[in-house]
């Protein structure tokens, strides 16, 4: 009798397979170079692998390619980087927060997460995908979009003074204080409160343009206004909100215009010139000599690397830390709606985000003058076990198919789809979960403005 599966059917094969697979590769965990050394090729193999096919199966600008761009470029690029070069990846060193020593048995570990992590979620994504959820391109538009993008024009061109303004402050910060401005945030922040509030008001703009399905000119009109008054902020070294620009700009272009794919060809060299333009922020970030600059992919890569040794960093001081009050993986959930702000002994007590967390627990005087690892999302799930990883590397690619959809049917996902997307995007040095209190934010922007255009409306009549 020949019997035939479903392909949902061989997933759920290859994902049990999978999971039993690397249980056995975790019982084998010692101490040898050569297997370190193994471990890297798998996790470079398995993302190669896995990046080759949901490009081919899903698009060049599906969400989950796109995903993995990013924990290519923030985590997994870092570990090409030391298995090409002869530098050591057991050492990570140079950084104002101290120096970083690992056994292989930790290092392998934390190859191991990362790759059980990629292999699950493309499995996942393989598993809950569906062809109609992505490259359909924009098949209507509704009556009142026009409303939405009258919105959005009047809120960007209305506060567009107020967002030059921010990013003339941040201009005339370089040549001084750019360095603490990245390293410690708001309290070295030039820009005023008040001036930082204002400006939120041209972004929600933005994503009223975006929520409207414009035309193809309009959309490229409106994103290269705001692209523009990003450019100050992105100056001082945040290649996250770089990154995370164009690859939005990237899948929604595709999603909604053009959703045939483009040569490989261009998109390699695209991929090199980003990845120069990384490197060249890198320098301007750390107030590097330009004279000395060496224009290296392999090198920005292990810059970037300071996202995936968070993971190791974790592993081996997991038991230092004194103030651990809830999951990390809550800590987008919940941690936003707590009150608390900047970097304290009190933030601890409530807080439980694993920059905070971590940096007090490796260098407390530096966490305490307002320095912080950032976040990440590996580090969240494996705080859970190996078993947080799976459920984990799971759910990702459900959240992914699910807001898929809504993005093409939901007007308030589309407004919101800017800010979720970018997180996802950059996951790899965030944290898991969306941050709730920026959508309930998001939600109660949104819901005054409609309510106040229908108030109008009817009041009218």
């Amino acid at each position: 009798m020949i019997y035939s599966y479903s392909k949902k059917t061989i997933y759920i094969f290859w994902i049990v397979c999978t999971i039993i697979l690397f249980s056995i590769e975790f019982i084998m965990i010692d101490n040898s170079p050569a297997m370190t050394k193994f471990h890297e090729f798998q996790l470079l193999l398995i993302y190669a692998v896995s990046q080759t096919l949901s490009i081919k199966r899903f698009g060049m600008f599906n969400i989950f390619s796109l995903v993995l761009v990013g924990f290519f470029i923030f985590a997994i690029g870092g570990v090409f980087h030391f298995f090409v070069s002869n530098e050591d990846i057991l050492e990570f060193v140079d950084r104002g927060f101290g120096d970083f020593y690992f056994t292989n048995s930790v290092m392998q570990e934390s190859l191991l997460v990362y790759t059980l992590f990629i292999a699950l979620s493309f499995l996942g994504y393989s598993y809950f995908y569906k062809k109609t959820n992505s490259f359909v391109g924009c098949t209507g538009k509704a009556n009142d979009d026009s409303v939405y993008l009258k919105i959005g024009k009047v809120l960007m061109w209305s506060f567009l003074a107020i967002e030059v303004y921010k990013g003339y402050l941040y201009f005339s910060s370089f040549s001084i204080n750019r360095v603490l401005i990245y390293l410690y945030g708001n309290m070295e922040n030039p820009v005023p409160t008040w001036v930082r509030f204002l400006a939120t008001f041209f972004e929600m703009g933005y994503a009223f343009v975006l929520c409207s399905r414009p035309d193809k000119v309009t959309f490229k009109k409106y994103s290269a206004l705001f692209f523009v008054v990003l450019i100050p902020e992105i100056l001082l070294g945040n290649r996250g909100m770089f990154g995370a620009y164009i690859l939005y700009y990237l899948w929604y272009y595709a999603r909604f215009y053009n959703p045939r794919p483009i040569s490989m060809k261009y998109v390699a060299v695209f991929g090199i010139v980003m990845l120069l333009v990384f490197q060249a922020m890198e320098f301007m970030r750390n107030g590097s000599d330009w004279t000395k600059m060496d224009f290296s992919p392999t090198q920005f890569l292990k810059g970037q690397a300071a996202s995936f040794y968070i993971l190791p960093i974790y592993i081996q001081n997991s038991e230092s830390m004194q103030y651990y009050i809830y999951p990390f993986v809550l800590y987008n959930v919940i941690g936003g709606f707590s009150g608390y702000t900047g970097q304290s002994i009190e933030v601890l007590q409530h807080k439980c985000g694993v920059g905070h967390q971590l940096m007090y627990a490796v260098n407390p005087n530096y966490y305490l003058n307002g320095g912080s690892f950032g976040s990440s999302n590996i580090v969240e799930l494996y705080d859970l076990g190996v078993i947080g990883v799976v459920l984990g590397a799971l759910l990702l690619p459900y959240m992914l198919t699910y807001f898929e959809r809504k993005f093409a049917t939901n007007r308030i996902a589309l407004f919101m789809s800017y800010s979720l997307l970018a997180h996802f995007f950059l996951s790899a040095r965030g944290s898991y979960f969306p941050p709730c209190y920026t959508i309930f934010k998001l939600l109660i922007f949104y819901a005054i403005i409609v309510f106040f255009l229908k108030s109008k409306k009817y009041s009218r009549k």
